[in-house]
């Protein structure tokens, strides 16, 4: 293949190059690129024919990418997942697992008291399971893939895009936003959910708590997620949320008014959703004593479930720009 054909197409190509060139030609652009002129020969650091050579290679490795890319997007994913034994004997199903196995949609994993195992999640992760758990595959694709943890404990590793990986419990659901997490049920089938890296969106019938790094947030089957907290917040403050989230005590407010230090902003950002009238009005003044509202948000603004407003004040907050989640979850949670 002639170096020129790369550049202005006047030399005689390489049938690789060809061959490319077809697989991408659905993507080509038909808008002529615009007229630079002339580049002058004294920006040249290094001889033509290497400049040349030097782009043919970068222009084959992108395209090579985005190839890859395409294909990995449009296919349908096998429906099994590879486990690995890490400790003890797990099984898939009745099935022992000696070493290395699969796990089809439909199928769990079971840990004992002495067993411990790893799911290599597609290309996207991995997670590892603690013994007495059981892990069941809902579905696998490239687009998502789901577990069911419907008892036990699993530590998820995931370095995809957000969105592309969930896992049910019997009282939500956790969606990854790009994260480290370890999410474990009892055997009533409450949760506990914490973060050590990105975020999670934990879900319930309409009902999310965005958990960052560094936090935690609990969970209950008819229910679904709680107020999140920080990892070392108070004790006082940890059960005073557990009154107010799940045995519907209002005079718990107290308490967790009293509670919060600045670093509880998170978890007073999340009941100004969760309240109305004067308790949000209570919520309101605490989380401005705390980390005052910025220019344009105010207390009527929040009292009356202006979203625009919760989102300004989560800014402050230093956990991201609300923007940034919404891109992935759509608005903020719902203020009644």
């Amino acid at each position: 293949m002639s170096d020129d054909y790369l550049w202005d197409r006047s030399g005689k190509p390489d049938r690789d190059v060809e061959k490319l060139e077809q697989m991408l030609g659905q993507f080509r652009q038909d808008v002529p690129p615009p007229d630079f002129g002339k580049v002058p020969t004294k920006v040249h650091a290094f001889p033509r024919r290497q400049m040349y050579r030097w782009m043919a290679v970068a222009a084959a490795a992108a395209a090579v990418v985005a190839v890859v890319t395409l294909w990995y997007a449009n296919q349908p994913g096998p429906a099994t997942l590879y486990v690995a034994r890490l400790a003890g004997t797990p099984q898939i199903g009745e099935r022992p697992i000696a070493g290395t196995d699969q796990m089809k949609i439909g199928q769990y994993l079971v840990t004992d008291s002495a067993s411990r195992a790893r799911i290599d999640v597609g290309l996207i992760g991995e997670v590892e399971v603690e013994p007495n758990s059981r892990v069941g595959l809902v579905t696998t694709r490239p687009t998502e893939h789901r577990l069911a943890l419907d008892v036990g404990t699993l530590h998820a590793r995931i370095w995809a895009p957000p969105g592309l990986f969930f896992v049910n419990t019997p009282s939500a659901t956790a969606i990854d936003l790009g994260c480290t997490y370890t999410l474990t049920v009892d055997s009533a089938g409450a949760g506990q959910l914490r973060v050590t890296k990105g975020w999670v969106s934990f879900e319930y019938k309409g009902r999310e708590s965005f958990v960052p790094e560094g936090a935690m947030c609990e969970t209950r089957p008819g229910i679904g997620p709680g107020t999140p907290y920080r990892e070392d917040a108070s004790e006082t403050l940890r059960a005073a949320l557990e009154k107010f989230d799940f045995e519907k005590d209002s005079a718990a407010l107290d308490g967790i008014l009293g509670g919060t230090r600045k670093e509880d902003a998170l978890t007073l950002w999340h009941l100004l959703a969760r309240t109305t009238g004067e308790q949000r009005g209570r919520v309101f003044d605490r989380l401005a004593e705390v980390m005052p509202p910025p220019v344009g948000v105010t207390r009527d603004g929040i009292l009356a479930g202006n979203r625009q407003m919760l989102d300004r004040w989560w800014e402050e907050l230093g956990l991201h720009s609300a923007s940034w989640w919404r891109m992935w979850k759509g608005a903020a949670p719902q203020v009644r």
